[in-house]
């Protein structure tokens, strides 16, 4: 059952970019979240391809997913606050990129690791934080059931704060404790309801 249900999650992945297809706006990335869509659904076909079928080390994919992760994500928020806060998101990506070059170097990849994983999270409350705001501030929504926004920043928003102390303490778990399913499960659960309301937004963005 674990397994069935690990492979719905995964291929849920590939809806997103499956929406945009449909209304004719996949290759549309100016739209904030386009490129995290085609992220998500490259990362799902390599995933099975890469991890599942050829047995691949996953380590190297995720280091370069870590990046991509990030690099969309700024991206997606970037473009629903800017011009406001550029120091903020300036500083930030600077601070990023700092963590995640000093995560090749093996006598600081451990700490350098930790901080990469944790400057993403943090950016995405403090991004939807930000829109939260604007959004309270402008009026600009009339109707946030029909908003792709909120859909994308409802998502990455549970997501990445139900999932944060799992990856950080990924590694102490598994020293601990052999057996990771129970604590893996809360990730798949949480990528579920994600790709979820990755869908919904994908479906609810403007064609024109």
């Amino acid at each position: 059952m674990y397994n069935s249900f690990f492979y719905i999650v995964l291929f849920a992945g590939l809806i997103p970019l499956l929406l945009l297809f449909i209304k004719g706006i996949a290759f549309k990335f100016k739209r904030a979240g386009a490129p995290f869509v085609w992220l998500t659904a490259i990362a799902t076909i390599y995933e099975y391809v890469g991890s599942v079928l050829l047995q691949i080390n996953t380590n190297y994919w995720f280091q370069l997913y870590t990046l991509l992760e990030f690099v969309a994500i700024y991206y997606f928020y970037f473009k629903l606050i800017r011009p406001q806060f550029k120091i903020l998101f300036s500083s930030t990506l600077v601070l990023f990129l700092i963590a995640y070059i000093l995560s090749f170097i093996p006598s600081a990849s451990f700490i350098a690791t930790s901080a990469t994983k944790t400057i993403t999270p943090l950016f995405v409350i403090m991004g939807s934080t930000l829109w939260v705001r604007k959004l309270f501030i402008e009026m600009s929504i009339p109707n946030l059931w029909k908003s792709s926004q909120f859909y994308f920043v409802s998502g990455f928003l549970l997501y990445y704060t139900s999932t944060f102390f799992l990856f950080l303490l990924r590694d102490s778990m598994l020293s601990v404790n052999s057996d990771f399913h129970d604590y893996w499960l809360v990730n798949i659960i949480a990528a579920f309801i994600f790709r979820i309301l990755l869908s919904f937004g994908a479906w609810q963005m403007k064609s024109n």
